[in-house]
């Protein structure tokens, strides 16, 4: 017998010691975990990861740049495991990711994280049975509120699922999908208090709460806003308690809780005015009643496997739960901290199951996620210019999808922007993401127009023009330049105009190659119906690659290191780069002395013009339905998937690298998109020489460069001849 126990000891070390090594995709077999650092006190990684390697644990970090690049990279086989929210797993079910739901992370008693029920004042309730819609029409809602943070207890994809179960869909083709569901809800509620911003355009939104005001009417302080006594899970339930509304949409611990319904809890409201109203149209008590009828359910967070490591990980998951874990200085307790589940019961599933399996558990949540929209079916497309681009951008509407926002994003693809452009204006996409130097083309070319602006309140990340010079130069100010050697990043770009509009403001004529004895400007060789004469005159002293003329800012200040140039019109950024000896080129090891000139309007930030790093494009005469959709798609993919995302780790990140490369689709130092009016707010206000401010596509310095503008033809060929007499003079 004693012997018999020796062995089984024996072989449950031997087990142990089979999960941690040999089916993982590290060094030596290790399991290999995802890890999404996070923000503030959540970053984790730099604390806990040493420790698994130093202890030998069996198990080593990889950091993702959010959940959804682990599960690429587990489908890919580069990672084993991590943990996911259910709402991560709808999103591997639609990517076809093969991977298995391992174990259930709990923080308390009970099957799901939340169950959503539906709370009624017995006022409303009919002698007989009748239906849901019939009871609550007409009635007051008190909406738990929007929220874009999945943290809350409705998130607006759950919420709109429990708002179609009872409305009458609205498919009004001249009015967005939102104000689509705001009129259902609208008309089918006599009022209601639905706190919170319904839009994150804050001009949009009040018009909207303006257009439909009794959806705002039943709110303590009518103003409809997130500070509003009303609004959130538990003013939901104050709203109910106080009989300033019918019916709300909690979650069961709360209106327990808020009920007394739980041993020693302090009840704010009669339970007994109140009932649990069922789908089907009946009701049940809420007294002694601990599992009422449930609309919705919401499963736990998950520790996902990918197939061949998922039994290993099941094992050591559900390790990490005895009662050491949560104060253990070793391994287990760094891993334990690195998953998140310091607090939680990993309950391991047996079998482990496929997303679809494990979701199909929890009431209404697949339901959700899968339901259909108006016919026909509205979408915006985004144009894209690569595969990484096509592949961040069709990642992002899965993740767009999986929290409710419409009209889905979709994707297309084309060989580059200006092909991208030409198809916008066609009407075959709808948007296409571009730089600054795009802002005067674009706008001249394709008849598009900015929509939204990738901001940052950071000067230095923005679009800047310079005039950078050598320092022994004795070039001091912007005047000296005249009849220098000039270089540009590229023709018909941000700096080409920002320099002309600059030195033409009061005399029109005075054009680029009047002011300087010698320009670069590559690009000019791709423009159609462009002499020979005038290419080699703008390329002749470029930098090249064979028959390439290579263009982009770090070229351009290649040919002022090396002679080639007078001044260079470049960022603040792409100089930064240089001085701090971040550029790793030959020609860029010798740090030379170089200096801005500044003009004497603007010697506090020193450039010439600034813009917004980026632009979302679109046509310029868009109906107002489509420009409401188009600005509701982005902007709240921004508040979902931006920089202002909760501190916890991020399901996807629309500013962060994709596949390991920086500045795919969006810029890396993007802090958000913002419409017009962004300009004349602060900080943005204050900063002078702005380029879209100033930029007025019927001036005269627009159309000195337009190789397409909208002027007389006989003034266009005057133009046309004028321009090249100059450059080959």
């Amino acid at each position: 017998m004693e012997y018999s126990i020796v062995i089984l000891v024996l072989l449950s070390l031997c087990v142990e010691s089979v999960w941690l090594q040999g089916v993982g995709s590290g060094d030596d077999g290790n399991l290999r975990v995802c890890v999404v650092e996070g923000r503030g006190l959540y970053k984790r990684a730099g604390r806990f990861c040493p420790i698994l390697d130093a202890e030998n644990s069996g198990v080593e970090c990889v950091l993702g740049t959010d959940r959804l690049d682990c599960l690429r990279r587990m489908s890919k086989g580069t990672v084993d495991f991590g943990v996911f929210s259910p709402e991560d797993l709808v999103a591997a079910q639609w990517a076809d990711i093969d991977v298995l739901v391992t174990n259930e992370l709990r923080n308390r008693p009970g099957k799901f994280e939340r169950s959503i029920v539906a709370v009624v004042n017995r006022r409303i309730l009919p002698e007989g049975r009748s239906t849901v819609s019939d009871i609550l029409r007409n009635t007051t809602l008190c909406h738990p509120g929007q929220s874009k943070d999945d943290m809350r207890g409705l998130s607006d994809t759950l919420a709109e699922y429990l708002e179609n179960l009872v409305t009458v869909p609205s498919c009004n083709e001249t009015m967005s999908l939102t104000e689509n569901r705001i009129k259902a809800m609208s008309e089918f509620f006599n009022k209601a208090c639905k706190g919170g911003p319904w839009l994150p355009d804050a001009m949009r939104d009040a018009e909207l709460k303006s257009k439909y005001s009794n959806l705002c009417a039943a709110c303590h302080s009518r103003s409809c806003s997130s500070i509003d006594q009303y609004y959130g899970g538990s003013g939901a339930l104050s709203c109910l308690a106080e009989g300033a509304g019918d019916v709300t949409w909690p979650l069961l611990h709360e209106v327990q809780a808020y009920f007394g319904l739980h041993p020693e809890t302090t009840a704010f409201g009669n339970p007994a005015d109140f009932a649990y109203l069922c789908r089907d149209g009946s009701w049940q008590p809420l007294i002694d009643n601990p599992e009422p009828c449930l609309w919705l359910n919401r499963p736990w967070p998950v520790v996902v496997a990918k197939r061949k490591a998922a039994e290993s990980v099941s094992h050591l998951a559900a390790s990490l739960t005895n009662s050491s874990v949560t104060v253990d200085a070793h391994w287990r307790g760094a891993l334990a901290a690195l998953l998140e589940i310091n607090q939680a019961l990993t309950e391991p599933l047996s079998p482990q199951m496929n997303p679809l399996d494990y979701l199909s558990g929890a009431r209404g949540f697949r339901e959700a996620y899968s339901r259909s929209g108006c016919s026909p079916p509205r979408h915006i497309t985004l144009c894209t210019t690569s595969i990484l681009e096509k592949n961040k951008c069709e990642w992002l509407s899965e993740a767009g999808s999986v929290y409710g926002v419409a009209p889905p994003l979709q994707c297309s693809m084309r060989p580059s922007k200006r092909e991208c452009f030409r198809d916008v204006e066609s009407g075959g996409s709808d948007v296409v993401m571009a730089d600054s130097d795009w802002l005067v083309a674009a706008q001249r070319d394709y008849a598009v127009a900015p929509l939204l602006h990738e901001t940052t309140p950071i000067v230095d990340q923005t679009s800047t023009v310079v005039a950078y010079v050598k320092k022994d130069s004795k070039i001091t100010k912007i005047s000296d330049l005249r009849g220098k050697r000039a270089v540009f990043p590229r023709y018909d770009g941000l700096a080409w105009h920002a320099v002309a509009k600059h030195l033409s403001e009061s005399q029109c004529d005075s054009i680029l190659t009047e002011f300087f004895s010698d320009i670069c400007a590559p690009g000019i060789e791709k423009v159609k119906n462009i002499s020979a004469n005038v290419v080699e005159k703008l390329t002749k002293n470029c930098n090249v690659d064979g028959s390439n003329v290579l263009d982009g800012e770090i070229e351009a200040l290649r040919s002022l290191v090396e002679g080639k140039a007078d001044v260079a019109f470049i960022s603040l950024s792409s100089f930064k780069l240089y001085s701090s000896n971040l550029i790793a080129a030959p020609w860029a090891k010798n740090i030379q002395d170089i200096v801005p000139v500044c003009p004497e309007e603007n010697e506090k930030y020193c450039f010439l013009s600034w813009s917004n790093i980026g632009h979302l494009y679109g046509l310029r005469n868009l109906k107002p339905m489509k420009k409401h959709e188009i600005i509701n798609v982005f902007t709240k993919l921004d508040a979902l998937f931006g920089k202002f995302q909760p501190f916890h780790s991020a399901m996807f990140s629309m500013y962060g690298p994709f596949n390991h490369k920086t500045d795919v689709l969006f810029h890396n130092n993007t802090k958000t998109l913002s419409t017009d009016k962004v300009l004349n707010m602060h900080p943005y206000d204050k900063i002078p020489s702005n380029f879209e401010r100033s930029l007025n596509i019927n001036d005269c310095t627009f159309k000195q460069f337009s190789s397409g503008c909208n002027l007389l033809p006989s003034f266009s060929i005057m133009l046309i001849g004028l321009v090249y007499f100059v450059i080959s003079s």
